[in-house]
């Protein structure tokens, strides 16, 4: 069932609707709404649409490096996993 949450971002108010807690939907407006002022702060922009586009872009950037590295980490544990299967078959095999 979908839950209606209020959320304020950049001073104004949002009604979300969301099968996700309120508590998670609200971490997911404070986090949009620090990226969009450290965006607001660093490029020293004023118009609202700018910096919602800015900050979609370095959230993005954020998330893209993240699936990077975790695909990464998967790989290698893929990879020691194989290995360790490897061993494990020569030595029972004798």
């Amino acid at each position: 069932m979908s839950e209606s949450i209020e959320v304020r971002i950049r001073g104004q108010h949002f009604k979300l609707k969301s099968q996700a807690s309120g508590e998670y939907v609200r971490e997911l407006a404070q986090y949009v709404n620090e990226i969009m002022g450290q965006v607001a702060q660093e490029a020293h922009l004023a118009s609202t649409e700018r910096i919602a586009i800015m900050a979609a872009i370095r959230i993005a950037d954020d998330y893209l490096l993240y699936r990077r590295q975790m695909s990464q980490q998967m790989h290698g544990a893929t990879e020691k996993i194989s290995r360790l299967i490897d061993t494990s078959d020569q030595l029972l095999q004798g």
